[in-house]
């Protein structure tokens, strides 16, 4: 993985720091420059989010080996990104558009070989019929995600263990949205012991791991099912979702953490398993422990402190 953050005050080199796009960038409004990326990159997805206070011409071409999907935090037009939607970016020689003043942008490039839907009509500009509360709920997730790598000090490295939350995190991200159908359809009997089977293995997976519970995809993967097969199965087995299942697990990790080194910062903690947002971490902390982190942690601290004593 790659954690790249750029700052720049021309707009120029502002387009020529995204690697593997063909990028240039115009100025087109009066005044000082000031534009922001926010790079990260595995081997199956990307995560970028670009930011600049000039309105900007631009002209794209996008890496061919990818799907590229746009979804705005911030952008004043209504033309090509609109609010609380996820659009496609076609496939085509050259990509041209024109932001104005003030704009702010999530993009998430996904293998093409994932998805295989999205080919149809790949070489127009698509809009995606997703779910807001979905939506909004990715949307949010990278957006606290990309602020907390902002507001890292930028010499400090990235830990392995945050760069794997990284990626699972973004790995499910991509699933939940691409994949985020309802779960309506009432489950059939006959394959109970398929479901036990996949819940079964997924469990076992996750104990062998229990610092660092394998994502969404990666457990499809391991399975070779589907990410509703997967739904259906914890559905039916659990009485929750994958999702929720998933991050009761990663707040257990942080709880770990923090009862084994509670000298550490909360964010820290919280960001090694994913949790970049700090009021949504001690909501979900609270609500399955029915204590803040912050409690947790001075609990341990105590009796540390008694031990040496």
């Amino acid at each position: 993985m790659t954690i790249t953050f750029h700052h720049y005050l021309d707009a120029a080199e502002h387009a020529q720091r995204l690697e593997g796009w063909q990028h240039e960038s115009s100025q087109i409004e009066a005044g000082l420059f000031s534009g922001e990326i926010v790079d990260i990159s595995s081997e199956k997805v990307r995560l970028f989010r670009e930011s600049a206070n000039l309105g900007l011409s631009q002209r794209m071409h996008f890496p061919e080996s990818q799907w590229h999907l746009v979804t705005p935090l911030l952008w004043s037009r209504d033309d090509h990104f609109k609010a609380d939607t996820l659009t496609v970016l076609p496939s085509c020689d050259q990509f041209w558009g024109v932001s104005q003043s003030s704009y702010d942008l999530l993009v998430i490039s996904v293998d093409r070989g994932r998805h295989e839907w999205l080919a149809r009509d790949e070489h127009r500009l698509r809009q995606l019929e997703v779910s807001h509360a979905c939506l909004n709920q990715v949307r949010s997730q990278w957006q606290w995600m990309t602020d907390y790598l902002r507001h890292r000090f930028r010499d400090e490295p990235v830990p392995m263990a945050l760069q794997r939350s990284l990626t699972r995190q973004l790995e499910e991200s991509i699933e939940l949205l691409l994949g985020s159908d309802v779960l309506t359809v009432e489950l059939d009997a006959s394959n109970y012991r398929t479901r036990r089977y996949i819940v079964d293995y997924c469990q076992s997976l996750i104990h062998s791991r229990p610092d660092d519970p394998p994502s969404l995809m990666a457990l499809c993967d391991q399975l070779k099912i589907s990410r509703r097969t997967l739904q259906y199965s914890f559905q039916a087995e659990v009485g929750q979702s994958p999702v929720t299942y998933l991050r009761a697990l990663r707040l257990n990790a942080v709880r770990r953490s923090l009862l084994q080194d509670p000298t550490q910062r909360l964010a820290d903690a919280a960001a090694g398993q994913g949790f970049f947002h700090q009021s949504y971490f001690c909501r979900e902390y609270r609500r399955l422990f029915q204590e803040l982190p912050s409690a947790t942690r001075d609990r341990a601290l105590s009796a540390n402190r008694q031990g040496a004593a």
